[in-house]
């Protein structure tokens, strides 16, 4: 790790840290019809945390993605590409590891819960970061982190910049002593946009004003059974319409003391989308900013809006640290008067006919993946979503397929902050 023996000899106030990652993949059946491209991503992050003293740390990173290879399906630009930009820059006063509280001022990556909400989404290329102001509350058994911020929009060549007017606000609790082996999350988000911009929440229809509120529960049972439940209702206001919306995940999995220690898992996801066009209540849930990758399905194709889903699957710890995994999941619309969206929250496919179809369709992932010290990680995948009635009746109806191969090399076995 030549960055880590690099860190050795510096002063223990300053260090380095560096990732790179490269992935293969091709983007079958684009839109569910003809036409496929196959590509690289190549995604280079450097950091430097300088920390004088205990109360005081400033974290700057900058990051370069690019795609090569790839044809006219595939764009040069985020979020596939976004050469050399600034993707974390802050302040922190205070420790996250000492004290009662902490506080950070400037750009970062966020991370809550499942990352259902609000993730990094760093299966982009590109992924996702915010211009935050955020105080963190935490002792034993609790975390409180109460936030203001904006998601940073990506722009190739330029320096990025939250849009002004975007924010999200929130308090979310993390809480380990409330439930025996269990943790609760209860939370409260805010979110506001402007009515001049079009965005994939507010899709055009006025400004947005929306109140988020959940929890998650996630623990362990007896005879090595574990679960995670989210819930998440959503009221407030887009343009002329009321919001009423929500959403929710349902997951239970088991642990078996046999040979490559498998963990078979099924789970339910579902999000409510509009029941009539022409009322004034707006019914699809807004995902907000998660990392939605294997949030739903490995190929992500869909978004958790408008959504009905039942998956099962089992992980596998094979010989020589080699893991493996193998789901298959099965996706309907939950309303037949909204259409199917997108992992990143847009509308893939408009329909608002009821004679569409219920069913879009079924999925298989198959994937393998070893990591060498910590420090070097190699995966391939297969993910092919096969399409039902609802996308036959709407699209050319081919199938979408994702095969993948990366490389990921961490530089140094230190944490990313």
């Amino acid at each position: 790790m030549p960055v880590q023996k690099i860190d050795e000899t510096l002063p223990s106030w300053l260090q380095f840290n560096a990732q790179y990652r490269n992935r293969v993949e091709e983007s079958g059946h684009i839109g569910f019809k003809r036409g496929s491209d196959v590509y690289d991503l190549s995604q280079l992050r450097l950091e430097v945390a300088i920390h004088p003293v205990w109360w005081l740390r400033l974290v700057g990173e900058t990051q370069d993605a690019a795609v090569f290879f790839n044809g006219n399906l595939i764009p040069s630009r985020p979020s596939y590409q976004n050469r050399w930009d600034i993707r974390q820059a802050f302040i922190q006063v205070g420790s996250d590891k000492e004290g009662w509280m902490d506080a950070i001022g400037g750009r970062e990556m966020l991370s809550f819960g499942d990352e259902r909400l609000i993730g990094p989404s760093d299966w982009s290329n590109q992924g996702r970061t915010f211009d935050v102001a955020r105080v963190d509350l935490h002792h034993s058994g609790f975390r409180t982190s109460i936030f203001a911020t904006s998601v940073v929009i990506a722009r190739d060549g330029v320096i990025d910049h939250h849009l002004q007017g975007n924010n999200l606000y929130g308090i979310y609790n993390t809480l380990d002593k409330v439930i025996p082996k269990a943790t609760l999350e209860p939370y409260v988000l805010w979110r506001v946009a402007p009515a001049n911009v079009k965005l994939n929440e507010n899709q055009g229809k006025g400004a947005l004003n929306e109140l988020t509120m959940g929890v998650r529960l996630a623990g362990r049972l007896p005879a090595a059974f574990a679960y995670n439940v989210e819930m998440v209702l959503q009221r407030g206001s887009l343009g002329p319409y009321s919001i009423e919306s929500w959403a929710g995940h349902w997951n239970i999995n088991k642990d078996f003391a046999v040979a490559w220690k498998p963990n078979v898992f099924i789970e339910s996801n579902y999000a409510t989308g509009n029941r009539n066009p022409a009322d004034k209540s707006w019914s699809t849930f807004d995902q907000i900013y998660p990392s939605s990758h294997n949030k739903m399905d490995f190929a992500d194709q869909l978004g958790w809006k408008n959504i009905m889903q039942v998956r099962a699957g089992v992980t596998e710890k094979a010989p020589k640290a080699i893991r493996l995994t193998e789901t298959y999941e099965s996706f309907w619309r939950a309303s037949t008067r909204d259409g199917m969206y997108a992992s990143s929250g847009a509308l893939a496919v408009a329909s608002t006919n009821p004679k569409d179809g219920k069913f879009i369709g079924q999925e298989i992932d198959l994937l393998a993946g070893r990591t060498w010290r910590k420090a070097i990680e190699l995966g391939i995948g297969y993910c092919h979503l096969f399409t039902g009635t609802f996308l036959d009746r709407t699209t050319q109806g081919r199938g979408y397929n994702y095969p993948f191969a990366y490389l990921e090399f961490h530089f140094t076995n230190v944490e990313e902050h």
